[in-house]
């Protein structure tokens, strides 16, 4: 029994190997927020992991989708022929803390993690040119922006459970033939309950231009409010490095 201890404590002295995986899926809202209609969406998951062992790791988990998004052209003033781009996005963000369990070793392998964290609603309106010819393509700045403003955002506490299958594709090894990694096709899904905030959805904003062309338009917000559930299904690649 001591000898078990010591192995497991020096274990998680030293650094065995470090790993992750990008993946990408579905986020499905659950209970109350899909009660508020708000709609599946596209999502993508990153995990940076610190292996213990071969049986545990600890890491970061990062996240979000794209609940809602809406365009349209709109003039610039109405003593000029120019217009502008008007594009919204609803976004959903989330960052956790992670243990990952996994009880057997193998090419195939089973695994469930535990996360805590936090989640993030938020809403921004940007302003673009219409010209063709604002936009440098050698620079990573889109130089056709004019303006741009963060209509919501609401931060909840919380956390999840979740697993998922890990199959080996390749094994990596040096010149002595030591294994060093190995790439996986990961097939995972997991729970987010989220706390309750306060968000905008696709939609929600409301511009009323004034009759007269003098004052600025009147501005509604629809507002919604619920605890924010989320299933995800995801699909990506695993990869270790020893």
């Amino acid at each position: 029994m001591r000898k078990i201890f010591f192995i497991l404590f020096i274990s998680t002295i030293f650094p065995q190997y470090f790993g992750g995986n990008i993946t990408i899926g579905g986020a499905f809202p659950q209970r109350e927020f899909k009660a508020q209609e708000v709609p599946a969406s596209f999502a993508i998951d990153l995990n940076a992991l610190y292996y213990i062992n071969d049986y545990a790791a600890v890491g970061l988990n990062l996240g979000g989708s794209q609940y809602g998004f809406a365009e349209r052209e709109i003039p610039f003033n109405q003593w000029v022929a120019l217009g502008l781009i008007e594009e919204t996005r609803n976004n959903m963000g989330y960052g956790n803390l992670l243990l990952k369990i996994i009880p057997f070793k193998g090419p195939v392998k089973i695994y469930g993690e535990g996360l805590v964290g936090l989640k993030n609603l938020s809403t921004t309106t940007k302003l673009f040119s219409q010209s063709n010819n604002c936009d440098d393509p050698e620079t990573d700045v889109n130089e056709c922006e004019l303006a741009s403003d963060t209509n919501a955002s609401d931060t909840a506490f919380g956390y999840g459970v979740g697993g998922g299958i890990e199959v080996v594709l390749t094994s990596f090894k040096d010149t002595e033939n030591n294994p060093t990694g190995t790439l996986s096709l990961i097939v995972s899904a997991k729970h987010l309950w989220g706390g309750d905030v306060q968000y905008l959805k696709e939609g929600a904003i409301t511009v009323t231009p004034d009759p007269n062309g003098v004052d600025f338009p009147a501005i509604d917000y629809n507002w919604s409010q619920s605890r924010t559930d989320v299933m995800h299904y995801n699909v990506g690649i695993h990869f270790t490095s020893k």
